[in-house]
């Protein structure tokens, strides 16, 4: 090189010195390429939920793909900086690491492509959790190859596209210059690992809620990458006092203690029971939407004969929050699921427990493998004397191969269950053939065809089945006797209209209270949720003692009418006229209700109060877990 000019000797230098990190830098560059690449798979496959995504959403994406990729690939990153130029066997093993925990991150990355559909936001560690729970992992993982088998392709290629680049980047032209000093490149690997893996130099590292810097909260899925939210949710402390305003405060905005007793509109010590619908969704009622067809036409005809609440919303976006919510009136206002989350051993009140202490009788019927969604355990914990699962039920023969028992002989079997029940009974039970991947035998398939969405025939499927229900109660002693609550667990699969992701429109359920002869037909327009249902029931049977609840009786005015839930790092609160999503401090979004496709913002006067009822709402959930007392003493 003797030959050459001083500057090209200085650049050989320099490129000689600084080769292993341009490997590095190469080799985690061509990840951020696949990064990009899924992120706008995942945009465009979930297009209709992100109907005006800004460019932002994509270029700060980046920055949490260049975070997400510096925490995963740190094993690999040591390797790299103890054998820069590794001998053929090890360099084998580093390919073979790098390979392996990217492998991870991609798949996580392709699996939220389509699982974003039913949570609508980027999944976090308690996935595990839920993967895991009732063995419900090794039945359906081939029925979701089948429907999803494109996604199958996807991760291979991305592995292929990962490996390609690695190999190409490991080709970089060698120098015949020695490497000195050697300390340097490693430094400033180290430094830019670092500087990626916190996002920047500011003071506090890279957050999920740092993603809202970057577009509206309906968008935050965008800009996020599941490997990053998951990462930072591990060990993360599930419940932490977050405090906005003094007690007194916090107990009138939001109280937590109630009594009711002076009316018993339903009579006294009625029979209870609730049926809680899988993903029926209020968007597919005819009565409710006011759009044809409906596929829900039996619980429509119950909620024009019932005290109908045409605003009530789930306070989660799935089954494992909506049960505990329904039951236990227990808000989703925590990254991890009540159920698998540590606090689960904090004694709480619930429909049961209450009920059954007043000399009720009282079962839990799902026809999902026994241990679902830990559904068995939990329920036990919330006083539930009898579980009642695919386990306990006598004909196999009527297992849809798939989640369980199917609705419509399930649902018989309930009746006949419950009319040899010694009164007063407080039963529940949860569907399920209304679930993804809605499969229904063939005969039923073509019996129920109906509509645009795989959903739609299980849809009908499943209100027929309780239909059927009602048929077979009618004819029993104790039906006159019993107040039926019949609502969903979340929705699915909903056909948008502009709606954002996110939105009121994603939590908008079905929710009746039905007692012919006692309660009078009448369509309700205040906001509830599910964790009001617990205590609008004691209202309505006239339960006299007082109780703790985070939710309250929709037939009273004790607070601001409001639904509350969680997701993607942020609260959301809808009210009778707005529905607004913030960080706990600050309001990252707001709207009028019923204006979710980007119409005109609230104003500033009208999101205060319901922020300020939000902010209650998180202080009373968090404060009372950490307090553990959530059950009065007697």
């Amino acid at each position: 090189m003797e030959h050459l000019g001083p500057p090209f000797r200085i650049f050989a230098s320099v490129f000689a010195c600084l080769r292993p990190l341009y490997v590095l830098l190469l080799r985690l560059g061509g990840m951020v390429v696949v990064y990009t690449l899924l992120r706008l798979l995942f945009w465009g496959l979930n297009r209709d939920q992100f109907p005006d995504s800004p460019l932002s959403a994509f270029l700060g994406g980046i920055r949490f793909d260049l975070s997400a990729l510096a925490w995963l690939n740190m094993p690999w990153v040591v390797l790299a900086l103890v054998h820069p130029d590794p001998s053929p066997r090890f360099a084998r093993i580093q390919k073979g690491v790098f390979l392996g925990i990217n492998a991870l991150g991609l798949f996580f990355n392709c699996i939220d492509i389509v699982y974003y559909g039913f949570t609508l936001k980027r999944s976090t560690a308690d996935l595990f959790g839920i993967m895991t729970a009732g063995g419900d992992l090794v039945s359906l993982a081939p029925v979701f190859i089948r429907d999803y088998w494109y996604i199958v392709l996807l991760f291979l290629g991305c592995l292929v596209l990962a490996m390609w680049s690695y190999t190409l980047a490991g080709k970089l032209p060698r120098k015949d210059v020695p490497a000195r000093p050697k300390w340097l490149w490693r430094t400033l690997a180290v430094a830019l690992v670092v500087l990626c893996s916190r996002g920047g130099v500011q003071l506090i590292p890279l957050m999920v809620i740092d993603a809202s810097s970057y577009a509206e909260p309906a968008y935050m899925p965008v800009v996020l990458n599941t490997p990053f939210t998951i990462m930072t949710s591990l060990g993360k402390p599930t419940i932490q006092e977050r405090r906005y305003m003094t007690d007194a405060e916090a107990d009138r905005l939001w109280p937590v203690i109630h009594q009711y007793g002076d009316t018993a509109i339903a009579g006294t010590k009625p029979n209870v029971v609730l049926i809680i619908l899988e993903s029926f969704s209020a968007n597919y009622s005819k009565l409710l939407s006011g759009q044809a067809p409906g596929y829900m036409p039996f619980l429509d005809s119950l909620m024009a004969n019932g005290l109908t609440y045409t605003h009530a919303y789930a306070n989660g976006r799935r089954s494992i929050d909506g049960v505990p919510a329904i039951i236990a009136s227990m808000p989703k206002l925590m990254e991890e699921a009540f159920i698998n989350s540590p606090a689960i051993d904090v004694p709480f009140t619930s429909l049961a427990s209450t009920l059954a202490a007043q000399g009720y009788t009282t079962s839990f019927f799902h026809g999902g493998r026994n241990g679902t969604m830990g559904f068995d355990t939990f329920t036990r914990l919330a006083g539930y004397q009898r579980y009642v699962g695919q386990d306990e039920y006598p004909d196999a023969a009527d297992n849809d191969g798939i989640w369980g028992i199917r609705d419509e002989p399930f649902l018989q079997y309930f009746a006949t269950e419950l009319n040899n029940t010694p009164q007063p009974f407080h039963s529940t039970i949860f569907t399920l053939s209304s679930h993804h991947p809605y499969h229904l035998p063939e005969n039923d398939a073509h019996r129920f065809a109906a509509g645009t969405m795989p959903i739609h025939p299980t849809l009908r499927y499943a209100d027929h089945a309780l239909q059927q229900f009602f048929e077979t109660a009618k004819k029993m002693p104790w039906y006159a006797n019993t107040l039926f609550v019949i609502t969903a667990d979340h929705t699915a699969d909903l056909k948008r209209d502009g709606q954002l992701s996110g939105t009121a429109f994603d939590h908008w359920i079905p929710l009746v209270y039905y007692m012919p002869g006692r309660i009078l037909p009448k369509k309700e327009h205040r906001t509830t949720q599910q964790i009001d249902i617990a205590p609008t029931v004691f209202d309505l049977i006239g339960h006299a003692k007082p109780f703790f609840s985070f939710g309250a009786s929709a037939i009273r005015n004790e607070r601001m009418p409001s639904a509350v839930s969680e997701g993607n790092a942020t609260w959301m609160i809808i009210t009778d006229e707005v529905q607004i999503r913030t960080d706990g401090e600050k309001v990252l979004w707001a709207e009028r209700l019923r204006e979710d496709k980007g119409g005109p913002k609230a104003r500033v006067g009208e999101i205060a109060g319901p922020n300020r009822q939000l902010q209650a709402a998180i202080q009373q959930f968090h404060a009372h877990l950490l307090k553990r007392d959530m059950v009065l003493v007697k």
